[in-house]
């Protein structure tokens, strides 16, 4: 299967945690040696499967102390059995960037039986990849089968990485060989040491490359193995789960597409998952109903697209959680997965077992992105300047080059945000922002005038959902402005994204974090001169978002619940923007 690629955006990591990211490393290993730009451990290397540079692993044993029953009536049929394909990371990683694996969001365990850890990227040298420990546990604790991935991809894998998996006969004469000491298969008895002490239940062979037709040799040994092998492993507690894409190669007893409801891509339109205001029950009834497969794909898409990019932790979980709470509760015309599987959990659990004892409607966050300036001082004109910085006083975050806050009804609604250089000039300063004040005072434009919150980099611009936030391809815009979609601090254009190229006809929507007063500064112990007062508008229900005025492109009225704000040194952007104005006939004289 071809891996839904999900993109989301730069992350600021707290200062803490970044100085951990190289200290903890995934259970993830090559297959190929000359596809591997990250290094990863390979396979069939002679390094230690559990290191202290690792998280330990589980010592959850899989629990069978279980209850079942349904969650709708008029059912007493066993019901479905299913497996879910999941991704618990947006990407593969060698090591953890927050310091420690993600943390374990998925509460509706009663309604699947097996979990299948899905990732894995080609060039990086990503292609076994385990589950996290803290993942491994929470499933065996509830019942749940948990699998690591072998992933070859469909376009850019190799005949190598299959024959190397799959192993050869030890006597190529010997045609009936059945046992295992008939074979070289030294990857497949690595893959069960791994699964053995890391606690895994087995591995989803992810392989579509090979298998041309019945009678290749690729075939003819996977072959073998399904019929006299596999079963063996899995008599010794590993199973082998094999998909081979689109179809079974002649195999049989292998998955493929044909299995398999993927519910990771939505009509551009929906926001719901995007912005975790919930499913789209049309469509998720139409990838289901009639079909009733077995294996469900990428339930985790709310998650995976509300995880910036370089972040393994997603942000709002809570609403996520219960976004991902309706494909197993039910939503408008979809009656959730409750009515085709029986809920099976730990005795005594019964009350945590649907969407972990909340199936509240999502409430809405919003989301700001702060962009702080990295640079490198000039030893002759400025070797004392600091790149910036950022404390969030009320949420208690310090953050240097990206930062994320999180905005709702129940929880931040205004922040105080301090930084560790002025927010105007000063004589002293080895590092300022240019501010409205000295905006409007360069430009002779009014306060109000649109085209200063272009230039104002306290000005937290509105942008069309988590999506979009470094997921388009770089563009050549009309205007000349190169990559105008981009929204991190870039040295040549690095103003606030401009996604209708006109500030004036089309001006930007957001709010302004607005300098604190001398009373405020006092009461929350913050630097006058180098802090300012965020208050972001939230909301209780959906339908009260406000959406985008104006359509963009495919993808309609965006919600308004992301935001970014760019901090930049003096002199950021207005320079380049007046010799745009200049050219149109509209630079101030």
């Amino acid at each position: 299967m071809k891996r839904n690629v999900s993109i989301a955006i730069s992350l600021c990591l707290l200062a803490s945690a970044s100085s951990m990211a190289a200290e903890l490393e995934t259970y993830t290993w090559a297959l190929d040696r000359n596809s591997n730009s990250e290094g990863f451990d390979y396979l069939l290397g002679n390094n230690p499967i559990v290191s202290s540079n690792r998280p330990a692993p589980s010592s959850v044993p899989l629990n069978t102390d279980m209850a079942s029953r349904w969650m709708v009536d008029g059912r007493v049929d066993p019901g479905a059995e299913f497996t879910a394909i999941y991704r618990t990371r947006s990407h593969a990683v060698k090591a953890y960037p927050e310091g420690a694996p993600p943390p374990v969001t998925f509460n509706n365990w009663a309604f699947i039986r097996k979990m299948i850890f899905m990732g894995g990227e080609q060039d990086t040298g990503a292609h076994v990849i385990a589950p996290d420990p803290n993942w491994v546990s929470a499933a065996h604790e509830n019942g749940v089968k948990i699998y690591g991935t072998v992933y070859i991809d469909a376009e850019k894998g190799n005949d190598g990485m299959v024959n190397t998996l799959i192993g050869s006969l030890k006597d190529p004469w010997n045609w009936d060989a059945t046992e295992l000491a008939d074979f070289n298969i030294d990857a497949l008895l690595r893959l069960e040491e791994i699964a053995k002490q890391l606690k895994l239940d087995g591995w989803f062979l992810n392989i579509e490359q090979g298998f041309a037709n019945s009678n290749s040799q690729d075939t003819i040994q996977m072959r073998r193995l399904l019929n006299h092998i596999f079963p063996k492993f899995k008599a010794r507690g590993v199973e082998f789960i094999v998909y081979t894409g689109s179809s079974d190669k002649t195999l049989g007893g292998v998955v493929t597409d044909a299995h398999i409801a993927d519910f990771g891509k939505t009509n551009p339109t929906f926001h719901g998952l995007d912005l975790a205001l919930g499913i789209d029950p049309e469509y998720t009834k139409k990838k289901f109903e009639g079909q009733e497969k077995t294996y469900l794909m990428y339930l985790d898409e709310v998650f995976l697209r509300n995880t910036p990019k370089g972040r393994t932790w997603p942000l709002r979980i809570k609403a996520a959680q219960a976004t991902q709470c309706q494909y197993f509760n039910g939503a408008g015309e979809w009656p959730g997965f409750k009515q085709y599987a029986q809920a099976r959990y730990p005795i005594g659990k019964d009350e945590t077992a649907l969407c972990g004892g909340d199936t509240s409607s999502p409430l809405p966050t919003t989301v700001v992105k702060i962009n702080l300036q990295s640079v490198i001082p000039d030893p002759w004109t400025n070797p004392n300047e600091q790149s910036w910085q950022v404390t969030a006083k009320n949420s208690g975050q310090q953050c240097a080059g990206n930062c994320y806050l999180e905005f709702s009804e129940d929880g931040l609604q205004a922040e105080v945000l301090e930084f560790n250089n002025p927010l105007e000039y000063q004589a002293n300063a080895t590092s300022w922002v240019s501010t409205r004040s000295d905006i409007v005072a360069w430009s002779g434009w009014p306060d109000n005038d649109p085209r200063i919150n272009f230039l104002d980099p306290l000005f937290a611009q509105y942008m069309p959902a988590f999506k979009w936030w470094e997921k388009e391809a770089p563009r050549t815009s009309n205007d000349g402005r190169g990559n105008i979609r981009s929204n991190n601090v870039i040295d040549i254009h690095p103003h606030v994204w401009n996604y209708r190229a006109n500030p004036v006809s089309n001006p930007q929507q957001g709010v302004t974090c607005n300098r604190v007063t001398a009373e405020q500064a006092a009461h929350y112990g913050v630097a006058q001169d180098r802090s300012c007062i965020l208050q972001v508008p939230t909301y209780k229900v959906v339908e009260a978002i406000p959406s985008y005025s104006n359509g963009y492109e495919a993808y309609g009225q965006f919600p308004l619940l992301d935001l970014v704000m760019q901090i930049n040194r003096e002199g950021f952007s207005y320079y380049n923007f007046y010799n745009e104005l200049w050219a149109e006939g509209t630079a101030p004289q």
